[in-house]
């Protein structure tokens, strides 16, 4: 097949677009639609500092180079967040590559270590502190990106979620029947109570894309996956996008723009409620209890650790 736009060999054949691209067309194809999706939710405006939260993944790698590209256009600053979640043999690499691409760009960075709140993620799973790992995991991934970003003055914290991720969440969260949870899942939201705006830019990239966009453009990315992530129900909801996907092309943009235009205006305007946040009584970072879920762990691990344990 050659090129659509120039003749060339390609490259990539789209399927649900029924375009074949070569290297350089295809990267325009995906830059200009991650651009178009931060113009379509207004996830920037010109003179902002934009943190963007690097896990070592193609993902999160691929949104920090798509951004690095779009920043001068664009007019914003980057910084890149990666967390040392210490986890063994596999944490060390991720931050190692991030801080590859962190240079490599000549980026401003920080590396946070989450053993210096006091435990790591292999703590939570040595000492048994909750079946739902990658649950614990993803909260402590928040509290540590919104108070690090807030420490920086960042105005919006950019996350790698795609159009894959995105799906996977809102059909868990249809069967759950968590209507309360999807009435605030959007690919932008704001800045409240001490909380960082979080934008997700590669929101409308199916994940094959990015792999794609990564192999293109040399980028290096740990492709080890986390030990942990076997927990995760995500991987069998993606499995069945992506079949569905195969039988009727471009239905997964169909479904998200359902959601957006139509099913989230609804269950946004019946379910939402403007949740008064207060602070943690410990660290004074937002909560809706008087102790936060980060707290209550960091306390749990060190009263085992100190042989004195708290239910």
């Amino acid at each position: 097949m050659t090129c659509k736009f120039c003749e060339k060999p390609a490259l990539i054949y789209i399927r649900y677009a029924n375009i074949a691209l070569c290297r350089e067309h295809f990267i325009q194809f995906f830059e200009k639609r991650v651009k178009r999706t931060i113009e379509r939710f207004k996830m920037i405006s010109p003179g902002e500092n934009i943190g963007v939260a690097v896990s070592g993944g193609k993902d999160s790698l691929t949104l920090l180079h798509v951004l690095y590209s779009l920043s001068k256009l664009m007019d914003f600053k980057l910084i890149g967040f990666t967390i040392n979640l210490g986890i063994r043999k596999y944490s060390e690499e991720c931050v190692k590559i991030a801080l590859e691409n962190f240079r490599k760009l000549k980026l401003e960075y920080r590396i946070i270590n989450l053993r210096d709140y006091g435990f790591t993620i292999d703590d939570i799973v040595q000492y048994k502190i909750s079946k739902r790992v990658c649950g614990i995991c993803g909260t402590v991934k928040r509290y540590v990106l919104n108070k690090v970003a807030r420490e920086e003055n960042i105005d919006r914290l950019a996350t790698g979620h795609n159009l894959d991720d995105f799906l996977q969440v809102v059909l868990q969260g249809y069967i759950h029947g968590d209507l309360n949870y999807l009435s605030k899942y959007f690919p932008v939201t704001s800045s409240r109570d001490k909380l960082i705006s979080r934008i997700k830019p590669l929101v409308f990239t199916p994940e094959e894309e990015i792999e794609k966009y990564a192999m293109i453009k040399g980028i290096d990315y740990c492709m080890k996956k986390c030990p942990y992530s076997f927990q995760a129900s995500s991987h069998t909801l993606k499995k069945a996008i992506l079949l569905i996907e195969e039988n009727h092309p471009g239905i997964r943009f169909s479904m998200f723009n359902t959601y957006i235009k139509k099913i989230y205006p609804l269950i946004n305007a019946k379910y939402s409620e403007k949740l008064e946040l207060s602070e943690c009584s410990r660290c004074g970072e937002p909560s809706r209890k008087n102790i936060c879920l980060f707290c209550r762990v960091k306390t749990r691990i060190k009263s085992i650790k100190s042989g004195t344990i708290i239910n």
